[in-house]
């Protein structure tokens, strides 16, 4: 009986450790930078993509971003840079870092491609 109690001991203790280690925690880069301390980069891009060229229009409080005019994708904010990816996929299509912009280009990728953006006057 005592060596079956030591084992039951042993085990709630092994359980609650395994409980409080098994707890989520936000990883710092996933945190979103507060506004004023990263480049402006709200308003209209324009990304040559594939012989053509389309617009985008950042908004980062929004955090929307219309593709040609058109709803669909979102923008999201991490520690070192922007995703843009569809409202109901998991998939980025774009990844822009706050380090690349300039006051008139901005590269990053485009579908795993490198791509620049342009500021839209």
């Amino acid at each position: 009986m005592p060596n079956q109690m030591k084992i039951l001991t042993a085990s709630f203790i092994l359980l609650a450790v395994f409980c409080f280690q098994c707890k989520e925690k936000q990883n710092p880069a996933d945190r979103a930078p507060n506004l004023s301390n990263i480049p402006n980069f709200k308003g209209e891009w324009v990304l040559e993509w594939e012989n053509g060229t389309h617009s985008l229009n950042l908004d980062p409080e929004g955090p929307k971003v219309l593709f040609d005019g058109n709803e669909g994708l979102e923008l999201d904010l991490d520690s070192v840079g922007i995703r843009i990816r569809p409202y109901d996929e998991e998939t980025v299509k774009g990844y822009f870092l706050y380090s690349d912009i300039k006051p008139k280009s901005w590269i990053g990728t485009w579908e795993n491609r490198v791509v620049r953006l342009f500021r839209r006057d």
